[in-house]
């Protein structure tokens, strides 16, 4: 080892600091984390806008967002044949750039959309995710030597949990804000969700483009921790 460099393995649960050096492992992280904060954005208020903009019921609402689901199954195969074939920076790019647009495109819905045109948006977020997610758990898997896998599971587990829970309380404080300065009832309600969820939308497609772009410029750097 001395040969080489490496500083002494350490056993695979022991947090080692040399393994955030490493760019594509943190692109990695990086990117699952905004990746989820873009999906939460929209799962915190997607049912509160089918049921209180469109009037649909619980079940209703439930029901409409399957087809988001079942495009991230078949998206994902993509995500991975995308990698192999143009590399995880333009896959995960790619993913990424459909999440920002489908929040952007989500932005522009109100009472009057009808549900197939929502149902389209929907999908582009879903081919974002399915090309995104499995790209960036191979980089970040990738990085590690397989006795530190368990460390690269434990991160994206973590930054899964942290996107999730940044996403929520950016659309929340955005809805929060802008209801709490509404007034009047019915219609009135309606209109100001709307225009608050399509602001919530439209901030956390910025946020997912602008670390999307670090995202990327990392996954094009290749090194590997040492073992």
């Amino acid at each position: 080892m001395s040969g080489t460099g490496c500083a002494p393995r350490t056993p695979s649960w022991t947090p080692d600091s040399r393994l955030f050096q490493l760019p594509r492992l943190r692109a990695g992280s990086v990117g699952i984390a905004v990746t989820f904060f873009g999906m939460y954005a929209l799962f915190y208020v997607n049912a509160q806008f089918l049921q209180y903009v469109k009037g649909y019921s619980p079940q209703q609402a439930g029901g409409a967002i399957v087809p988001l689901a079942l495009g991230m199954m078949v998206f994902t195969k993509c995500g991975v044949r995308g990698a192999e074939c143009v590399g995880e920076a333009r896959t995960a790019g790619a993913g990424l750039a459909l999440i920002a647009a489908g929040l952007l495109l989500l932005s522009t819905t109100n009472a009057l959309t009808p549900y197939l045109l929502y149902m389209a948006f929907l999908l582009v977020m879903s081919a974002g995710a399915g090309l995104a997610m499995p790209t960036l758990s191979h980089a970040i898997v990738a990085s590690l030597p397989a006795h530190r896998s368990g460390m690269g599971s434990g991160l994206q587990g973590a930054a899964r949990e942290l996107g999730a829970a940044l996403g929520i309380a950016v659309v929340g404080t955005v809805l929060s804000v802008r209801l709490a300065s509404s007034t009047g009832h019915g219609t009135a309600i309606a209109t100001a969700f709307t225009e608050a969820t399509a602001l919530g939308y439209r901030i956390a497609a910025g946020v997912v483009m602008v670390v999307g772009t670090a995202v990327v410029t990392g996954l094009r750097t290749r090194g590997r921790v040492c073992g």
